[in-house]
């Protein structure tokens, strides 16, 4: 629906003259930055459905080949599309994730309204402008190896993350989020 909205808003603006080179190109920024959250998704889904099968041990040479992987992979699109890409959440692993205020604040609009699947908006990091399209993780049952029950988890998770709090989720739960922030200055 969004898209719809950008694609009316970009084609009354050229109709009247109004767009200049840069609402080009931030359209077109923003369209990469959505294609950018749905490939890291799809691409974390596919990987998780390929290495974790039900009943397997999940060791730490399948948490590379999944999230090191996607995480190889974000800093390859960081790097060439010049965005910032934020993997958040309130119940996370790695601290590195846990969700800013702004950020949980789109998680839970998320959690409230389970048919969002998407939403854009302007925020300020460290004293930057930036425009962020957001896109919910759902849990699905691959994820459940390492984010299912807390004693259940693989004991290198338990070792690795002692404050882990990135467990106890259920298939269709909300997971966290993933934002690509387009700097905007």
């Amino acid at each position: 629906m969004l898209k719809r909205v950008f694609a009316a808003v970009f084609i009354v603006t050229l109709a009247y003259g109004f767009a200049g080179a840069d609402d080009i190109a931030l359209a077109h920024k923003k369209d990469n930055a959505a294609a950018n959250a749905e490939e890291i998704i799809s691409m974390r889904s596919n990987l998780a459905g390929e290495f974790i099968r039900p009943g397997a041990e999940v060791t730490e040479e399948t948490f590379k080949k999944v999230c090191g992987a996607v995480g190889k992979r974000v800093k390859e699109v960081e790097k060439a599309e010049g965005v910032v890409i934020r993997h958040a959440a309130v119940k996370f692993r790695n601290p590195v994730n846990a969700a800013t205020p702004a950020e949980a604040a789109l998680i839970e609009r998320f959690e409230k309204d389970g048919t969002l699947k998407a939403m854009d908006d302007l925020d300020t990091v460290d004293g930057k402008k930036y425009f962020r399209v957001t896109r919910p993780i759902r849990v699905e049952s691959a994820c459940l190896a390492c984010h299912g029950e807390k004693d259940s988890r693989p004991a290198f998770i338990k070792d690795k993350y002692p404050e882990d709090r990135a467990y106890g989720f259920r298939k269709g739960d909300l997971r966290g989020i993933v934002s690509v922030l387009i700097p905007l200055e």
